[in-house]
């Protein structure tokens, strides 16, 4: 019984620290401005580019929703 439930508190705190969304995306912000004000982001490591409002970073890789 202990053993069961050692195991399902890994698997929870796997689960809650999502180690995969971690992937070490090194993103770089593109010096120009979108016409709407946004500013355009480009990962090094993965090429996934996202632009985003003024003043915020992106937190997550995207390599994996890159088509």
């Amino acid at each position: 019984m202990i053993l069961v439930l050692g195991l399902l508190i890994v698997v929870a705190v796997i689960l809650i620290l999502r180690p995969w969304r971690q992937r070490g995306c090194r993103w770089r912000q593109d010096s120009r401005k979108l016409a709407d004000g946004r500013v355009l982001f480009t990962c090094a490591a993965c090429g996934a580019e996202i632009a985003l409002p003024k003043g915020r970073a992106p937190r997550d890789c995207l390599a994996g929703e890159m088509e």
